[in-house]
């Protein structure tokens, strides 16, 4: 079983609740412990019950909670080695790329790199006997690396963060459009249906959009575009919202 709850995601914070097999995970810590501990009782978690936390990379909107919310939680803190170096963090394990390790009993972990501008960005695969789970944002390309280690996935989170005419014609300025658009900015939805399609081709069947701009996009353009590359295909496809504490069963 996999269930998910979306506890932030966007350029103000980002934050996930992964819950495979039992095994539950956090996905960055870019939100309030007030937030965290909220959302987590909402659904009928606790601190308590948290067996890992993760961190994607440096950006302030995925680690401004690290650490007021981890005196909060007795759980193992894990990140790549270069992200680990640039926030001085000793309590944190250092994960290599692409190595595939087992960091509870029963759950595997690889750290694969994501081009996007800040060293040591990864995302991740997540893994237990029975289900497979990838975590996929803030990335300028899907590369093939990252399609070949997450095919057949049962679950994908992928960044579906702009439209292109909205970011084009759009009030942010040049430099910071051609940082988003370029292959170590964002995922345009049209990029991530493309992924969408390829993985859904390989017996992906459920997808969450994340990481959408609320300046450059809107949900219903994001999950219009995500749903025309897979028409006709047995897939589910939601749209992850900016905050909220609803708890999703994928699988």
């Amino acid at each position: 079983m996999i269930k998910i709850l979306p506890i932030a995601s966007g350029s103000t914070g980002n934050c996930m609740l992964v819950d495979v097999d039992g095994r539950k995970v956090i996905v960055d810590l870019g939100v309030t412990a007030s937030a965290l501990r909220t959302a987590l009782a909402a659904n009928g978690y606790e601190c308590a019950d948290i067996d890992a936390v993760l961190i994607t990379h440096t950006h302030t909107d995925h680690v401004k909670g690290l650490d007021v919310c981890m005196k909060r939680l007795a759980a193992p803190l894990f990140m790549s080695s270069t992200s680990k170096a640039t926030l001085l963090r000793e309590d944190a394990v250092g994960l290599n790329y692409n190595t595939r390790c087992e960091i509870l009993q029963g759950l595997w972990l690889t750290a694969f790199p994501t081009a996007h501008d800040c060293p040591g960005s990864v995302g991740y695969l997540i893994e237990t006997e029975n289900h497979r789970f990838g975590y996929a944002t803030d990335l300028g390309v899907v590369t093939d690396k990252i399609m070949d280690l997450l095919a057949g996935a049962d679950c994908i989170v992928i960044e579906s963060n702009h439209d292109e005419e909205m970011l084009r014609y759009g009030r942010y300025p040049v430099f910071l459009k051609k940082r988003i658009l370029s292959e170590h900015g964002h995922l345009s939805n049209e990029a991530c249906a493309e992924a969408v399609a390829w993985f859904a081709d390989r017996g992906t069947k459920h997808f969450l959009l994340a990481h959408l701009s609320q300046e450059n996009n809107r949900p219903d353009l994001a999950l219009a575009c995500a749903e025309r590359a897979v028409a006709g295909m047995d897939v589910t496809i939601d749209v992850l919202p900016v905050s909220g504490d609803r708890l999703i069963q994928v699988v």
